[in-house]
């Protein structure tokens, strides 16, 4: 599949996850925006699919395309790093897998696992 700055036609959330203190001490999570980048959704036939990937490690992934970032690559080991995409898709992420490319203008193949929270814009 020939990959094209024309594929990337959504935008996304780069977040840093933190912690906040309140005044009454309860502590809440927050999500700190990094950067936001444009990504494509990326297919792979069934067969792909099935030879690379078991079923139960494809619940809940999406897979995605986006030019190269370390921030990538850092947030595999780091699940305080997560990825907030728009609507229909609208949950945060981690990455659970990536296929990065190194080269100039290269573009990393993304395997985004939910975290369970879902997001909602203000």
């Amino acid at each position: 599949m020939k990959i094209t700055l024309e594929r990337l036609r959504y935008r996304a959330m780069f977040n840093k996850q933190g912690y906040q203190e309140l005044p009454n001490g309860n502590v809440v999570n927050t999500n700190e925006k990094l950067f936001d980048f444009w990504f494509g959704y990326y297919k792979q036939s069934l067969s792909q699919s099935v030879s690379t990937n078991a079923f139960d490690f494809l619940k809940d992934k999406v897979t995605i395309i986006a030019r190269h970032n370390d921030y990538f690559v850092q947030a595999m080991s780091d699940t305080s790093y997560t990825i907030t995409l728009p609507s229909p898709n609208s949950k945060t992420y981690h990455v659970a897998s990536i296929n990065p490319d190194y080269e100039l203008n290269g573009y990393d193949t993304i395997v985004l696992s939910a975290t369970g929270t879902t997001t909602t814009s203000n």
